[in-house]
């Protein structure tokens, strides 16, 4: 879940932190905190509800999916 996100002046993101599904042990303490490049380099697949989504996103979420091979990466 994510718990804050740490932004700059002009409120530009630039640590997430999240706590964890895997308890305490993993991580420190059950959160982890990521950079905003990491966020933007390996994050792929993230559950919002809609009601938080920009029109754009809304727009996106609603456009047909690319189906991926399921040995890409991404997948």
């Amino acid at each position: 879940a994510l718990i804050a996100v740490d932004t700059d002046e002009n409120d530009v993101p630039l640590k997430w932190q999240f706590e964890n599904s895997w308890g305490p042990d993993a991580g420190h303490k059950g959160y982890m905190t990521f950079t905003d490049a990491w966020f933007d380099e390996y994050m792929f697949r993230i559950v919002i509800n809609r009601r938080y989504l920009d029109e754009r996103s809304r727009k996106a979420a609603d456009s047909r999916p690319e189906q991926l091979p399921a040995w890409d990466y991404m997948f």
